[in-house]
């Protein structure tokens, strides 16, 4: 599935920004790789699997998460660069060997207990990420970072520590990548990937993944139901932050006296999309709006030149 290009998805210089996570579905083992859009993260591919494993030579995890980021660099419309984005369960020097090797832009939060060889002040060093020097609410920047204690894999290491976090990102990048990946751009964006989390408790709090019970073809059927999941989640997204929406907002929410992250709204997207649909004095202006969202997709004409969509 694509997604045409839209001012409220996540761009940079490089191309569209995918988020990588994974979450537990009715004990099925789900990896989702999704684009950010208005707040949330729309799925654009996943792959799943089931412990234990049930055939006679089980392949590694390692190699169904390549599965899924091989398809999805093929799957990326012609001259689409993508940038990967992933959580500290991915920081893996084969993975990050993988993507370097296929110069495939990437940004991995990494542990901070991970050894690597930096130069500190001039001089070659053997640490762990979470000794390397840094400073409060600015990131710092350490250029052609060998990765690991044995096997080390040249990355760029982006050190930032926030007043109230617990502790600094050690956010990885690919080696000398500063010219086209700058270093508060690298923040900025790591910043997005709590979208996916946002999306995964979605699909179980909002649209009932959280109760499902299979019993037999678990994995088979858990992605024949995202695809349709996704499908009614996207449309909803589009609903949510439709101008009828905006204009209606006053109707469903009182707005903050303060700002909170940067904007006095309660509801997000996902919910005013529901209030909607609810609403009976709103629900046929809804359903119509929701109908000619569906009719672009299903031609095949994206959303970005409807009319209301522009920025």
């Amino acid at each position: 599935m694509y997604v045409d290009a839209d001012p409220r998805t996540e761009t940079t210089s490089l191309g569209v920004l995918v988020l990588v996570d994974q979450t537990t579905i009715d004990g099925v083992e789900v990896i989702n790789a999704a684009i950010p859009l208005a707040g949330r993260a729309v799925p654009v591919a996943w792959i799943d699997f089931e412990y234990p494993w049930k055939t006679l030579t089980p392949p590694s995890q390692n190699t169904i998460e390549r599965y899924l980021l091989t398809w999805l660099a093929e799957a990326a419309p012609p001259g689409t660069r993508l940038l990967l984005v992933f959580d500290r369960g991915y920081a893996r020097v084969a993975l990050i060997k993988d993507l370097n090797r296929g110069q495939q832009a990437f940004l991995i939060r990494a542990p901070h207990k991970v050894i690597v060889q930096a130069s500190i002040q001039g001089r070659r060093r053997r640490l762990s990420l979470g000794r390397l020097p840094h400073c409060t609410n600015w990131p710092t920047r350490y250029r052609h970072v060998l990765y690991h204690s044995q096997k080390a894999e040249p990355v760029d290491v982006i050190v930032y520590r926030e007043k109230g976090f617990q502790q600094p990102w050690f956010l990885v990048v690919p080696p000398d990548s500063e010219s086209w990946l700058p270093t508060v751009e690298v923040v900025r964006l790591y910043r997005q990937r709590m979208r996916i989390e946002h999306c995964f408790r979605d699909w179980k709090s909002h649209l009932g993944l959280r109760g499902l019970r299979l019993q037999v073809q678990k994995p088979e059927r858990i992605l024949r139901l995202l695809m349709g999941f996704t499908l009614a989640y996207l449309i909803l997204l589009l609903l949510g932050q439709d101008p009828l929406a905006e204009k209606l907002r006053p109707y469903f929410e009182q707005p903050r006296r303060r700002d909170r992250h940067g904007t006095p709204k309660i509801l997000g997207v996902l919910s005013m999309a529901l209030y909607l649909l609810a609403e009976p004095r709103w629900e046929r202006r809804a359903r119509e709006r929701w109908m000619q969202i569906l009719s672009r997709l299903v031609a095949g004409r994206g959303i970005a030149t409807l009319s209301s969509f522009s920025p």
